[in-house]
C-alpha cells in the first residue's frame, strides 16, 4: 500500500508524550494556527494546512508537536522530502519522543531506503526495549531484506512483550503464509480470533486461508460464527454477504446485505453497499432505489450522489447521472468523485477534450486514482485520432486501438501503466494493455498482460479474441484459428472473431477465405465501411485493381449517407495503385468536398502534388489540413520539408518545431531542425541537442548521422565528426552534401589530398548541391 495512504494523520489533540509546553507570549496565535491546520486537515485541505502549520513554526520553532503535525500533513500531499526533514526537527526539538522516528523508519522502509530505516528502528529501540511498533516495522524491514527467519523471531519477541496484539499475530500469520507455512498462519489467526473475535484483519485473513484451500466450508463456518461474536455486527453482515457474493449464492448475499442494512437504520453505508449489489446484479431499479434511500438519510452528502450518478451512468441513464453529479459539485465543487462521474457523463457525451479536464483535475487532488489514469487513455485515444471511417471499425476489430499519432501512444500506454501499477487487479486497462502490446508485436509484454487477465477474470469471448491474436505473434496460427473458429461457432454474431479471421487467413496468403469473412463482417455491420477497404486492398496485394473498384463500386451503391468521401477516397487510393494518378487526383477531390474534414484525400493529393513539383499547391492542401487538426504531425512535417526545400528557413524551422511539440522524439523534424541551426552562428549547442535526440531515434539514418557529424564540425571536434561522416557514407556513399562535409573535415585534420578526392566527388554527384561553389574554391 502506498506510503501516504499507510500513514494515517494522527494528532488532532496535543498528545501528553509530545507537548513540550508553549510557554511564552505566542501562544494564543501558535493554538490559533494549530486550531487552523487541523480542521483544514478534518477538510481534507492539507495544502492549506501545512501554510497554517509553518505560521505558528516561525513564531516557535522548536515546538515539537507542530513539527511532527505539518510533517504528517507532508505525507498526506505526497511531499515526503518535506515530511523526512520536519520528522527529523521533531524528533530533534523532543529526542526522547519515538513518535517522529517510528515515522522516518516507516518512510524510509517504503522507500527502499532499509538501512536509514533500520538506523532510526534502532533509535528508538534504545529509547524505548517494548516499543511493539518498532518491532513490527523491523520485521518489515527484515521481510524485505529477505531474511524472514529473522523476522519470525521478531514477531515472536514482540508477543513475549504482549501476547494481545493482533497487529503482531496477522503479521505473524501473513509472514508464515509468505513462507509456505499454513498451518502455523492458522494457528496466528485463530491466536488472534481468541483475543479479539471482532478482528477483521484476523478473521478475514483466516477467511482467505481457507478460501486459497479451497476449504469453503471452514470459511463459511467461519464467518457464521465471527458474525455470532459480539463488536463490528454491521461490517460482519457485511463481510458475509460479499462472502456468498463471491461465491455466486446470490439469495443470501442479498439476505445479508438487508440483514446490515437493517441493523443500524441511521447508517448510509449499508445502502450504498446494497446498491452496488444490485448494480453488479444489473438490478438497475432496485440500485436506484437503495441508492435513493441513502441520500433520503443525507441529502447532502457528495459521496451518495456521486455514487447514485454512477449507477445512472452503468444503466446508460446519462441526463440523471449528470444531474447528481452537478448536484454533487455544488455542495462539494472540489469532491473528486463527483469530477470523476461528470467526466465520465462528458465522454458519454462524446465530449473527449472536456472530459480528460475532468480526470486531469482528479489526478491532480489524487495521483493513486487508477480509474483516473485509465479512463484518462480513453480520452487521450479518442481526442488523438482524425475521423476516418476506416478508424471505426468496431473499435478496430477484435478492440484493437485506433493509430493516433506517436506521442499519443506513449500517453495513452503511459496512463494504461500508472492505472494497472497502482491497482492491479483493474481488468480493463490490462485488456487495453494487451491490445496495444499486440500492435506492438511485442509478445513477452502481451503474455505477462494475459496471465495477468486470466488470474482476474475467466476467459470471456473479448479475451479469447485477444488471445487469438496473440498466438498469431507468436507464430501459431493454428492455435488462433481454431480460437476464432470456436468463437464464431459458439456467438456466431461476434463481428470481431469474423474480421480477425478474415485477417489471419489474409496474413496466411490465402485471400478467398479471407474475403470470405470479411464479408460476412460487413453484412453483419454494413457501417463499418473499414471492412471494406481491408477487402479491396486484399485484391490490390494480388494485383486485382479492376476487382477492387467493382467491390468498391458494389457497395458504394449500399452506402449510408455520410459514407461517400469514404468510397471516393477508397477509389482514388485504388487508382493510385493503378498509377491513374489523373484519375485518382479525381476523386480525391471529390471525397474532400464531401467531407472538408476528411484528412485523408487531401494528404494523398498534396502527396501527388509534391510528387509533381508543385509545393505551392501542396502547401494549400497541407494548410487545410493543419486548420482541421493542428496537430497532425505528417501534415506539419511536410510543410516543414516543403519550406526547407524551397528555402524559406524561417517557415521551415516553425513547422519542424511544431512537430517537436506533438512528438518531442520525431527524427525528422529534430534532425533537419538540427542542421538549420548548425549553420545559424551561436545556435550549435541547441543544434547538438536536436541532433542527438534524432542520433537516439535513428541511429542508422545517414542524414541524421551527416547532420551530428556537421554539427561537431562547427563546434571543431573534427575527429568526432570524421567518425559520424564516415558512418554516414557508408550508409550512403552517394550523397553530395555529406561527401563535402566529410572533405571539410578532413581539411581540418590536414588530410588534404584526401579532402580534395571528396570535394571533387561531391560535385561529380551533383554539381549543383547547396555548397558546390565551396567545394570548387577548395579544389582551386
Amino acid at each position: 500500500m502506498p506510503l501516504i495512504h499507510r500513514l494515517l494523520l494522527i494528532l488532532l489533540i496535543c498528545l501528553p508524550a509530545m507537548v513540550s509546553g508553549c510557554s511564552n507570549e505566542n501562544d494564543a496565535q501558535v493554538n490559533e494556527h494549530i486550531k487552523n491546520a487541523r480542521q483544514f486537515l478534518a477538510q481534507k485541505k492539507p495544502q492549506t494546512a501545512i501554510i497554517e502549520y509553518r505560521n505558528a513554526i516561525n513564531l516557535e520553532p522548536n515546538n515539537d508537536v507542530v513539527l511532527f503535525e505539518l510533517a504528517e500533513a507532508y505525507v498526506l500531499t505526497g511531499q515526503v522530502n518535506g515530511a523526512v526533514r520536519y520528522y527529523k526537527l521533531a524528533s530533534k526539538a523532543n529526542p526522547q519522543n519515538i513518535l517522529p522516528l517510528l515515522r522516518l523508519a516507516q518512510v524510509f522502509m517504503q522507500t527502499g531506503q532499509l538501512l536509514e530505516a533500520r538506523e532510526h528502528l534502532s533509535k528508538t529501540l534504545e529509547i524505548n526495549p517494548a516499543s511493539i511498533e518498532a518491532l513490527h516495522l523491523l520485521a518489515g524491514v527484515q521481510i524485505r531484506e529477505r531474511d524472514t527467519k529473522s523476522a519470525v523471531e521478531t514477531l515472536n519477541k514482540a508477543l513475549s512483550l504482549d501476547n494481545e496484539n493482533i497487529k503482531t499475530y496477522v503479521s505473524l500469520a501473513q509472514l508464515y503464509l509468505k513462507i509456505n507455512d499454513p498451518e502455523k498462519a492458522e494457528q496466528a489467526y485463530l491466536a488472534a480470533i481468541s483475543h479479539d473475535a471482532s478482528s477483521r484483519a484476523a478473521y478475514m485473513g483466516l477467511a482467505r486461508l481457507y478460501g486459497l484451500q479451497k476449504k469453503w466450508d471452514k470459511a463459511e463456518d467461519l464467518l457464521k460464527k465471527v458474525v455470532q461474536t459480539p463488536g463490528n455486527t454491521l461490517i460482519k453482515y457485511t463481510d458475509m454477504a460479499n462472502f456468498y457474493k463471491g461465491q455466486k449464492r446470490f439469495d443470501l448475499a442479498e439476505k445479508y446485505f438487508q440483514e446490515a442494512v437493517l441493523f443500524d437504520e441511521d447508517r448510509v453505508e449499508p445502502l450504498i453497499n446494497l446498491a452496488e449489489f444490485y448494480a453488479g446484479r444489473k438490478q438497475a431499479d432496485k440500485a436506484i432505489a437503495a441508492m435513493e434511500d441513502a441520500l433520503a438519510k443525507q441529502p447532502q452528502s457528495p459521496l451518495i450522489l456521486s455514487g447514485l450518478a454512477q449507477i445512472y451512468l452503468q444503466f446508460n441513464r446519462v441526463d440523471e447521472a449528470e444531474k447528481a453529479a452537478k448536484q454533487a459539485l455544488e455542495i462539494d465543487n472540489d469532491y473528486a468523485d463527483a469530477l470523476f462521474q461528470q467526466g465520465r457523463v462528458l465522454m458519454a457525451r462524446n465530449n473527449f477534450k472536456e472530459a480528460l479536464n475532468r480526470f486531469d483535475q482528479v489526478i491532480s487532488m489524487n495521483r493513486l486514482n487508477a480509474k483516473a489514469y485509465y479512463y484518462r487513455a480513453l480520452c487521450i485515444r479518442q481526442r488523438g485520432a482524425t475521423h476516418r471511417p476506416e478508424q471505426e471499425i468496431f473499435r478496430a476489430a477484435a478492440g484493437l486501438l485506433d493509430n493516433p499519432e506517436e506521442f499519443e501512444k506513449d500517453q495513452i500506454k503511459g496512463n494504461l501503466l500508472a492505472a494497472v501499477t497502482i491497482d492491479p487487479s483493474l481488468l480493463d486497462a490490462r485488456i487495453k494493455l494487451l491490445e496495444i502490446y499486440i500492435i506492438e508485436k511485442k509478445p513477452e509484454k502481451a503474455k505477462e498482460q494475459i496471465k495477468e487477465i486470466f488470474k482476474l477474470s475467466p476467459p470471456n469471448i473479448r479475451i479469447m479474441t485477444l488471445l487469438s491474436g496473440l498466438h498469431l505473434l507468436e507464430g501459431d496460427p493454428q492455435g488462433a484459428k481454431q480460437i476464432l473458429e470456436s468463437i464464431i461457432k459458439n456467438r456466431p454474431g461476434y463481428l470481431p472473431a469474423y474480421i480477425r479471421l478474415g485477417m489471419l487467413y489474409d496474413s496466411l496468403g490465402k485471400p478467398e477465405q479471407a474475403l470470405e469473412y470479411l464479408k460476412k463482417a460487413y453484412d453483419m455491420q454494413p457501417d463499418q465501411t473499414g471492412i471494406v477497404k481491408m477487402m479491396a486492398n486484399i485484391y490490390l496485394a494480388q494485383g486485382k485493381n479492376t476487382q477492387a473498384l467493382k467491390l468498391a463500386d458494389t457497395y458504394a451503391e449500399k452506402l449510408f449517407p455520410d459514407q461517400k468521401a469514404f468510397f471516393n477516397n477508397l477509389k482514388g487510393e485504388i487508382h493510385l495503385a493503378g498509377r491513374q494518378t489523373e484519375v485518382a487526383f479525381t476523386f480525391f477531390e471529390k471525397a474532400a468536398r464531401q467531407a472538408p474534414r476528411f484528412i485523408t484525400p487531401r494528404m494523398h493529393m498534396a502527396g501527388l502534388l509534391t510528387r509533381q513539383r508543385n509545393p505551392e499547391k501542396a502547401l494549400e492542401q497541407y494548410k487545410q489540413i493543419e486548420s482541421v487538426n493542428p496537430a497532425h504531425v505528417p501534415a506539419l512535417i511536410s510543410m516543414g520539408v516543403i519550406y526547407d526545400t524551397l528555402g524559406n528557413i524561417s517557415k521551415a524551422e516553425t513547422y519542424y518545431r511544431k512537430v517537436l511539440e506533438q512528438n518531442p522524439k520525431h527524427a525528422d523534424a529534430a534532425n533537419n531542425l538540427a542542421f538549420i541551426l548548425s549553420e545559424r552562428k551561436g545556435a550549435t549547442d541547441e543544434a547538438l541537442e536536436y541532433a542527438a535526440i534524432a542520433r537516439a531515434e535513428s541511429p542508422k539514418n545517414p542524414n541524421v548521422l551527416d547532420t551530428m557529424g556537421w554539427i561537431f564540425y562547427q563546434k571543431g571536434n573534427y575527429l568526432n565528426a570524421l567518425s559520424e561522416l564516415e558512418e554516414s557514407l557508408k550508409i550512403k556513399p552517394d550523397s553530395a552534401l555529406a561527401c563535402f562535409h566529410y572533405g571539410m573535415a578532413l581539411y581540418r585534420t590536414q588530410e588534404f589530398e584526401k579532402a580534395r578526392q571528396y570535394f571533387k566527388k561531391a560535385l561529380d554527384i551533383d554539381p549543383g548541391f547547396k555548397d558546390a561553389d565551396t567545394a570548387k574554391k577548395m579544389l582551386n
